[in-house]
């Protein structure tokens, strides 16, 4: 995860690295967050509620997935001796859907994944939430997506742009550019499936 050369720089970006980020991979961590129910659980608000002795305390799903700062850290934000005991989603009524890009059917990790979830005003996108999954060590909000989403009407351009945006700040490492193509066609299909339109 955190392999260094002699010198102290990182192993990762020109060697074997055609599964690991390509967004949030400035360092020190270049791995992808293994969670698949994350980019769902965050992009409908949920809440984790964390019990220990010491009492219990919540966060928003954002705020529970960390990029660890080094080998010794945690990759969530659970203190030693916590449990997790309750997760839950609002009822918003927004429209949502997960897609994930697999190289095989079953029994295998996503590449790329997309969760979408869109409140509705009428036949417009009042408010979206896109995040990535499988492209960074922490489920990535894509924020830019959202921007181009707001306030408008869905359809397969829309959908394309919100993709494209969504994907813009991406640094691929040498072996895994393919991810950038991959992760905006998660985003576009789960985007169409969520509003129910058609490519």
């Amino acid at each position: 995860m955190f392999g260094k050369n002699k010198d102290g720089s990182s192993l990762i970006p020109n060697g074997e690295n055609k599964y690991h980020a390509i967004l949030g991979n400035t360092g020190p961590a270049y791995f992808v967050s293994a969670s698949s129910l994350g980019p769902a659980l965050i992009a409908l608000g949920a809440k984790i509620k964390l019990v220990s002795a010491k009492g219990t305390r919540e966060l928003t799903a954002d705020k529970f997935f960390v990029t660890p700062a080094d080998e010794n850290s945690r990759e969530i934000a659970m203190h030693p001796n916590e449990l997790l005991t309750e997760i839950t989603i609002p009822h918003s009524g927004a429209k949502n859907a997960t897609y994930e890009v697999r190289q095989k059917e079953a029994l295998d990790w996503p590449l790329a994944a997309a969760s979408v979830s869109l409140r509705m005003k009428g036949s417009s996108i009042a408010s979206a939430r896109v995040v990535l999954g499988a492209v960074a060590p922490t489920p990535w909000a894509a924020t830019a997506a959202d921007q181009v989403l707001a306030g408008k009407s869905m359809s397969a351009d829309l959908a394309d742009e919100a993709a494209k945006a969504a994907v813009s700040g991406a640094t691929p490492l040498s072996q895994n550019a393919y991810k950038v193509q991959l992760a905006r066609v998660a985003v576009k299909r789960a985007l169409l499936q969520a509003a129910g339109v058609k490519a």
